[in-house]
C-alpha cells in the first residue's frame, strides 16, 4: 500500500536463518519500530521443514518466541513498489532479553566488535555469480539461450533477454550498493560486484541482492540460481568475499609499502589466520550436498593457499595497494549465508592477527601451495568445524551445534536418496 502521497506506507522487515534464507513481516510503517514476536523454532528448521532435529529449540522447550527489531541504519528503498525494506536483528525474551545466539548478523555483528576492540573497523565487499535461467527448475536447470555468448560480453553477447540489466537498475534503485555487472566464462552466467562497504551494511546487501534478484526473474516468468553446480557441464557460482580494515585514523589497515609484498603485519596475520582455519570455514562457505561438485581438486579455492594477484589460490591478494589493499576469500559459493560467511571469515582473520600467525609463502602459478585441501563432502567439512575450537567458539557452540546439526540432515537425505544418475546408468543393466 501507499500513502495518499504515493510515499511507501510498508516496510518488509526481513532477518536470515542459518541456511541463508529469508524471513519476516511486512509492517506498516507507522508499526515499524515495534517489537516483532516469532517462533525461534524456525532458526533451527532444515530445508524440509523439520525442525525436531536440533535439541533446545523446538516443541520439547514449547516452540517460545524470540524478539525481531528492526536496525533503522539498514534501510532501503526496496524494490517492491508499495513497501520498503529493512533487517532485523534478533533476540531472546526470556531472561535478560540477550541477543539470541541464532542469529546470523548477529554473529557478524560480534566479529566486527572483535576487530573494533583491536582498533580497527573490518571492510567488505562481495562478488556473487548466478546462473540466469528460462524458468523455476523442476528436476533441470536450463540456462537462457545466449547463442554469441562471450565473457564479459553485453547485448546479445550477454544477456539478450536484458534480464540481467533489469535486476541491476532495480538493485541500483533499491539502494543496495551495486558497484557493476558483467556475464562470466560461460552463456547464462552473471557476476555482480557490491562496493566495499563497512561489514554489516556489506552482508544485508549481498543478502538482500539475492532476494532482489530471484523475485525479479520470477515476476517475469524466469529465474536465477545461485547454487553453486547447478549444471554439470559449466562452471560454478562462487560468492568471494574481499576484506580489508580501517585504522582509527581512516586508512587501510592492511597497506604497507615498507612490508612484505606491500602488506602489513595486520593484513598478513589476517590472511594466515584464513588459511590456519581453511578447512573449517569450507562447511560454512561450501554449505551444501551440492557445493562439492563445485569444490574439486581442478577449481579454484580446493587447496588451503594464498597468492599474490593469482586466481588459482583460495585466498588471492590483488594487485592494488594503498587504499585498495585487500584480501579476496575465493572458497565460497553462491549458496552460502552472507552474514554467517562474513561472521566466520572475520573470526578466522581476527584469531590470525591475535595469534600472529606468520603466513606461508605464496602460490606461484597453478602449484599448489599448501597439502591441505578442501573436505571431500560436506559430512568431512562439518566433522572439520566441529574439530575447529578456536572458531566454533567465537561463532558461538551453539550456532554452530545447530548448522551443523541442520546440515547433517541434508546429507543424511542425499545419501539415502535414489538420483536419476543412477536409474539412468544401471537400470537398464541390473
Amino acid at each position: 500500500m501507499k500513502d495518499d502521497d504515493g510515499a511507501k506506507a510498508s516496510v518488509r522487515l526481513l532477518f536470515s536463518d542459518l541456511l541463508g534464507l529469508a524471513h519476516g513481516r511486512l509492517l506498516p510503517l507507522d508499526k515499524a519500530q515495534d517489537a516483532v514476536h516469532l517462533c525461534m523454532t524456525l532458526m533451527a528448521q532444515a530445508f524440509d521443514g523439520r525442525d525436531d532435529l536440533v535439541p533446545g529449540y523446538g516443541l520439547e522447550v514449547g516452540s517460545p518466541d524470540m524478539e525481531a527489531r528492526l536496525d533503522q541504519s539498514s534501510a532501503l528503498a526496496g524494490w517492491d513498489p508499495t513497501s520498503s525494506v529493512a533487517m532485523a536483528s534478533l533476540w531472546r525474551m526470556d531472561g535478560d532479553r540477550d541477543a539470541f545466539e541464532l542469529d546470523p548478523r548477529g554473529a557478524a555483528q560480534r566479529a566486527v566488535a572483535g576487530w573494533q576492540q583491536l582498533g580497527y573497523a573490518p571492510v567488505t565487499g562481495f562478488e556473487m555469480e548466478f546462473y540466469l535461467l528460462r524458468s523455476r527448475p523442476k528436476r533441470r536447470v536450463k540456462a537462457v539461450d545466449v547463442p554469441a555468448h562471450r565473457p564479459y560480453g553485453t547485448g546479445l553477447g550477454g544477456d539478450p533477454t536484458g534480464l540481467a540489466e533489469r535486476i541491476f537498475d532495480r538493485a541500483r534503485a533499491a539502494g543496495l550498493d551495486v558497484a557493476h555487472l558483467s556475464t562470466e566464462f560461460h552463456p547464462g552466467q552473471v557476476e555482480v560486484v557490491l562496493q566495499h562497504t563497512e561489514a554489516i551494511r556489506s552482508a544485508d546487501s549481498a543478502f538482500l541482492f539475492r532476494e532482489l534478484a530471484r523475485e525479479v526473474a520470477s515476476a517475469e516468468g524466469a529465474w536465477c540460481t545461485f547454487l553453486g553446480k547447478p549444471m554439470t557441464q559449466r562452471a560454478g557460482s562462487g560468492q568471494h568475499l574481499n576484506l580489508s580494515a580501517l585504522d582509527a585514523n581512516g586508512r587501510n589497515a592492511f597497506a604497507d609499502p615498507d612490508g612484505l609484498h606491500g602488506l602489513s603485519d595486520v593484513a598478513r596475520h589476517a590472511i594466515a589466520g584464513v588459511i590456519a582455519h581453511y578447512p573449517a570455514l569450507c562447511a560454512i562457505a561450501a554449505p551444501t550436498v551440492n557445493a562439492y561438485k563445485r569444490l574439486r581438486p581442478e577449481a579454484i579455492g580446493y587447496v588451503a593457499d594464498w597468492g599474490l594477484d593469482n586466481r588459482a589460490a583460495a585466498v588471492r591478494v590483488p594487485a592494488e595497494r594503498g587504499p585498495a589493499t585487500r584480501l579476496e576469500y575465493r572458497v565460497a559459493d553462491g549458496a552460502a549465508s552472507p552474514h554467517l560467511m562474513t561472521a566466520a571469515l572475520l573470526f578466522a582473520a581476527l584469531l590470525g592477527v591475535q595469534h600472529e600467525l606468520e603466513l606461508p609463502p605464496a602460490r606461484l602459478g597453478l602449484a599448489p601451495g599448501s597439502a591441505i585441501t578442501a573436505p571431500q563432502n560436506l559430512d568431512e567439512a562439518l566433522d572439520e568445524l566441529e574439530k575447529d575450537d578456536e572458531l566454533t567458539a567465537l561463532l558461538g557452540p551453539d550456532l554452530v551445534r545447530t548448522f551443523v546439526g541442520l546440515k547433517r540432515w541434508e546429507w543424511t537425505r542425499w545419501s539415502e536418496a535414489v538420483t536419476d544418475w543412477e536409474i539412468q546408468a544401471y537400470g537398464r543393466h541390473f
